[in-house]
Formats: structure tokens, sequence, C-alpha cells
């Protein structure tokens, strides 16, 4: 015959607390170890640099305007065109100035006739040389004055001084000119330089020969590359910065006068470790990393077991503080902190505190 148990309250609660106890000597699954991919630092020159603003400049350039007034009757050129040196860029009318040239030519040759004629007489005696000196003297004259004249018509005609390309004409055929009057400038961009107020605190640092690089939208690819060739013998007052400039080839006319453009002075190279700017982590605004090393290593670093209890065939995770130098095209350059042996870990970095196992994987696996 099946007896009937009658459940009373205290009986409950010791059925309650029993079942309670076996839930908690059963131990929970642990959760699966965070994935990330580790990298190794690789060694890479690191340039000791500084940064700067500024404007190329042509060394050659010129601004042409007449020496006198006149009408432009030629101008055989065009905006851009590349010219030669001594090649025509425009002319002003001539026919009042050549007259003028055609008058003292024939003076000229009048006085020089006469003055050899009384060279002549002198030698035999015919007439003094007082009156020899005289017609000497007038062919003397005439003949610097042909040449001022000759002069003045020259500048009727305006050539290039340099090589190079013509830049704005501010005039057209037709237009009369005033003496000084820019009508267009000569711009020789085949070799250029750059201008850089260094801080006061470097100036002890920039020396001539110094290399400078002018950055391009590919960082990898600079837009060219010089050298300092000025360094000014004292700052200047108000500002406290030094005058630097550094001169560029530019054969293929990539760069234009007048370009903005970032300019870097290299003071030094060497070499260091580079990590991604995706493995440091920021704590306090100081940088740390994250290396995957052995259990064994983990036990030595943290000066105890790791808690929870790793996996032994998984590596650990360590957080480590690093000296870092200034970030270029996505990466650090390590001052101290780690070694070239070392695997820092990349990703995943808010889930990670020191002492837990890590699952590394491909980077296409991550976050999967």
């Amino acid at each position: 015959m099946r007896r009937q148990v009658q459940i009373t309250p205290g009986l409950l609660g010791l059925l309650i607390v029993g079942s309670l106890v076996g839930c908690s000597e059963r131990q929970l699954p642990l959760p699966p170890p965070p994935q990330v991919v580790l990298v190794t630092p690789r060694p890479e020159v690191n340039p000791d640099s500084a940064d700067y603003q500024s404007t190329l400049e042509a060394i050659r350039e010129v601004r042409l305007a007449p020496e006198i007034a006149g009408r432009i009757v030629k101008m055989p050129v065009y905006e851009g065109q590349r010219v030669r040196p001594g090649q025509l860029l425009f002319v002003l009318d001539q026919i009042q100035q050549q007259a003028s040239v055609n008058a003292d030519a024939a003076e000229f040759r009048k006085d020089r006739v006469n003055a050899e004629r009384y060279i002549f007489l002198n030698q035999q005696g015919a007439v003094s040389t007082k009156d020899r000196d005289f017609y000497v003297t007038q062919a003397i004259q005439s003949n610097d004055q042909l040449k001022a004249s000759s002069a003045t018509l020259a500048y009727k005609n305006v050539l290039s001084p340099i090589p190079g390309y013509v830049g704005n004409l501010n005039y057209k055929i037709g237009d009369v000119i005033q003496a000084g009057s820019v009508v267009a400038s000569v711009v020789d961009n085949s070799k250029l330089w750059v201008r850089l107020d260094v801080p006061g605190e470097l100036a002890d640092r920039v020396v001539p020969g110094l290399q400078v690089i002018l950055k391009g939208p590919d960082p990898k690819r600079p837009a060219a590359t010089g050298s300092v060739t000025f360094v000014a013998p004292s700052l200047d007052k108000q500002r406290q910065t030094l005058l630097v400039k550094a001169v560029f080839d530019n054969p293929d006319a990539a760069l234009r006068s007048n370009q903005r453009v970032s300019a870097t002075i290299i003071f030094s190279k060497q070499q260091n470790l580079m990590i991604p700017q995706q493995a440091v982590l920021m704590q306090a605004g100081k940088p740390f990393v994250f290396l995957a090393v052995s259990v064994a290593e983990a036990t030595r670093r943290l000066a105890r077991s790791p808690d929870p209890k790793p996996r032994p065939d998984l590596p650990v995770a360590i957080q480590v503080p690093v000296g870092l130098g200034k970030m270029q095209a996505g990466a650090y350059p390590v001052l101290q902190g780690i070694t070239a042996a070392d695997q820092v870990v990349l990703g995943n970095l808010a889930q990670l505190r020191s002492g837990i196992s890590v699952q590394p994987v491909n980077p296409a696996q991550v976050n999967r």
C-alpha cells in the first residue's frame, strides 16, 4: 500500500534549498575566449622630423616691362607658352625712334670722315693738333649718341631673359603702355624653393643640407625631395622664428610657383619598431598594448597565476605600457615597452584584460 507524503511548508523550504545547493555545485560553462589578430612589430626607418605649411616660389621669375613708353605693335607669344632666353615677347612702335637712329648714324658718318681727314692733314703738318682734336672729339660724341639711340631702339623689343613659361598677359596689341608697366611675366618652374619659419627652439638643429620632403596625397610617395640651402644668421625679433629656405628640382613641372604645400624637415633618421594604430589602447592619457604570451610567461609577468585559469593550448593577453612616437601613415613608432619578438594583439581590445586566454584568428574571421 503506497503511503502519501504530505508536503508541509518546512519540507518545501528544505527541498528548495537542496536544489539551489545542487545548482551551485554544478560549474557554469566559461565563455569562449575573445578572437584576436596577432601582429609582429615591424622594423622601419623612422625620421625625426617637423612639419610646416609654406608656399612654393620660383627661384627665377621675371616681370617684364618696357623701359620706355609706346604702343604695342607685335606680341608673338601666348599665355602659357614655353620660351627660350632671348626670344621676342612683344614689340613697341619704332618709327620715330628708328628715324632718330638713322639721323644719329648719318651724323656719326660725317664726323668720322672729318676726323679721318684732319688726322691725315695733321700728319702732313697742314693743320694744327688743336683742329685735329676738335674733329676727333666730334666723331666720338656722335658715336656715343648713336649708341644711345640704338639702345633706346632696342628697348622697343622686349626679350625673355630666362627660359620658362609666359604668365598672364596684362596688355594686348594696340595698347599704349608707360615705362615700367608689367606686360607679362616669365616663370621658370624647373627649380623651386620654400620659405620655412622654424621655431627658435629648433634653430640649433637646422643646418644646410638637411633633407626636406614635400608631402603629396599619398604619404608614401612624396611630391618632391629637396634640401636646405639657406639658414638665416639671426631669428626674427618679433616672431622668434628662423627663416630657412629649401630648394627642389622640378624637371617634370608637376609643381607650380605659388602652390601651397606641406613641407617636412628631416633632422635625423633612426630605426624603430612600428605597430598599427589599432593595437594601441589609451587609458588615462597613456598608451598600452596587449601582448599574447604563454601561460608561463603570463604567470611570470603577473607574479601570480592568471585568473580565471587559462586554457593551456591558447596564449594569454598581458597589458603592458609602451612609449610611442608620432603616428605616421596609420602606425606608431615604438620607443620602449616591446621587442621585435613580441606578438601584439590587434582587435577586440575593449574586451581584454590581463590574464585571460585569447583565440588567434585570421583578420577576416574577427567578429564573425
